[in-house]
Formats: C-alpha cells, sequence, structure tokens
C-alpha cells in the first residue's frame, strides 16, 4: 500500500502558504479591477464588474485551489470585450475607458491579461494537489500519496457550475426571444448576465473536474452549458445596434 506523506512536510505547508498568497493577491486584483469596471460600464452595461468581484470575494473567503481556474478563464475571456467594444460580456476593459492609450499599449495590456491567465492556470495545475491524491490512479506502486491538505469543496463547485450555466443560458437564450428594439436594455442586459454566469460556470466547472471530486458529471456539464450561454450572449450582443 502507498505510503502518505506527512502533513508537517515542509514543502507541503509552503504549498500552503503558497496558495493563501496567491488567493490573497488574485482577490485584491479581482476586487479592484470589478469595481473599476462595474465604474467605467456604468450604466449601459450593468454586470461587466460582478463577476471579478464576486469571484474575488471566494477566493478570499475560502482560497480554493480549483478556485484559480476561474481566475484564469476570466482574465482570457475579458480580452474578448478589447477585440470588440460591443461585446460587453466582462467589459469594457476600464483602462481604456479610464485613461487614453495608444495601440502598443493597448496590445501590452491584452498581453498582460493573457500572462496573468497563464500564472493563474499554472498555479492551479501544481496547488490542485493540496487536495490530496489519495484517489489518484498511478501505476508507480512506490509514488507517495499527498495527504489533504485544504479542504476539498469541489463537488459543491461543480454543482455551482451546473446550476450557474443552467440559469446563464436561460438569460442568453430568453434575450434571444426579445426582437422589440424598444427593449434594446433589456436585451443587453439579459445577454450579459446571462454571458458572465456562463463565464464563471465555465472556470468553476474546469476548476471541479480537473480537481479530485465526486461530482465530475455536474462540473462539465456546467462547463458545457456555461460555454453555450456565454457564446449565446456574444451573439446577441453583436446583433445589437
Amino acid at each position: 500500500m502507498p505510503k502518505t506523506l506527512p502533513s508537517t512536510d515542509p514543502n507541503l505547508l509552503k504549498g500552503v502558504q503558497r496558495l493563501a498568497r496567491s488567493h490573497y493577491i488574485w482577490a485584491a486584483l479581482f476586487i479592484t479591477f470589478g469595481l473599476l469596471t462595474q465604474y467605467a460600464a456604468a450604466p449601459r452595461h450593468l454586470f461587466s464588474g460582478l463577476p471579478f468581484i464576486i469571484v474575488g470575494l471566494a477566493c478570499l473567503r475560502w482560497r480554493d485551489p480549483a478556485l484559480l481556474a476561474t481566475v484564469a478563464v476570466l482574465f482570457a475571456l475579458s480580452v474578448v470585450p478589447m477585440l470588440n467594444s460591443k461585446i460587453g460580456v466582462l467589459g469594457p476593459d476600464p483602462l481604456p475607458q479610464l485613461t487614453s492609450l495608444g495601440r502598443l499599449e493597448f496590445a501590452a495590456l491584452a498581453l498582460g491579461k493573457l500572462l496573468l491567465m497563464y500564472t493563474a492556470f499554472n498555479q492551479f495545475v501544481y496547488l490542485r494537489f493540496l487536495y490530496g491524491t489519495a484517489q489518484a490512479a498511478t501505476d508507480e506502486p512506490g509514488l507517495l500519496h499527498i495527504p489533504e491538505m485544504v479542504p476539498n469543496r469541489t463537488n459543491a463547485q461543480a454543482r455551482w457550475a451546473r446550476g450557474l450555466a443552467v440559469a446563464g443560458m436561460l438569460c442568453a437564450v430568453g434575450a434571444v426571444f426579445i426582437t422589440s428594439i424598444e427593449l434594446e436594455p433589456l436585451i443587453r442586459a439579459g445577454a450579459e448576465l446571462g454571458g458572465s454566469l456562463g463565464a464563471v460556470a465555465i472556470g468553476l466547472g474546469l476548476g471541479a473536474a480537473f480537481s479530485p471530486t465526486r461530482e465530475r458529471p455536474a462540473a462539465l456539464l456546467g462547463v458545457g452549458l456555461g460555454l453555450i450561454g456565454y457564446l449565446t450572449a456574444v451573439v446577441v450582443l453583436l446583433r445589437l445596434p
């Protein structure tokens, strides 16, 4: 039977400390960015900054490794409004709204977001092992198992991904069937809310699906439905004048 590393192992304790530090940093960055986005986007875009604020608060409260996947997904999708300003899901970016940026600065900002996405994803891949590896299948009988160093909430996270994805898809699809141009603010709000919920669902679902969980089908369903909701929202927003 494979042996398990002691929970007092210095490397494991450093990993837990690194997890806490990274979440404090992401929380501060996301909450600040979300507030700036909400300020710059109001009143035309009602929900642009809320996903960042909510995920930032979740990082601050729970410090879950799987949340790092959500951080990575939101950073990646936040580049989309920079490419097309009509797509108000997770945008518009506050910095171009509040300051004057040239093409070079604009490109550097987009690259910076992608680098932050890469950093968050790498942290997720490494720190998810703090959930423990007792359930992991391996062909190396002498490989030491990692004990559970942080609480595993991925089952609940997978169910949240599924629920948010369903809600987001319903909002986005509902916006498709509103055809009156006089209701454009309602169409935009429904699409952006649906797309925002879908974006968060994609991140939560990926984080749970690639972590030890008993709810992987729910997590993957959340990713799939969240993607449908997000893409539907994008199509609706592109059709608006």
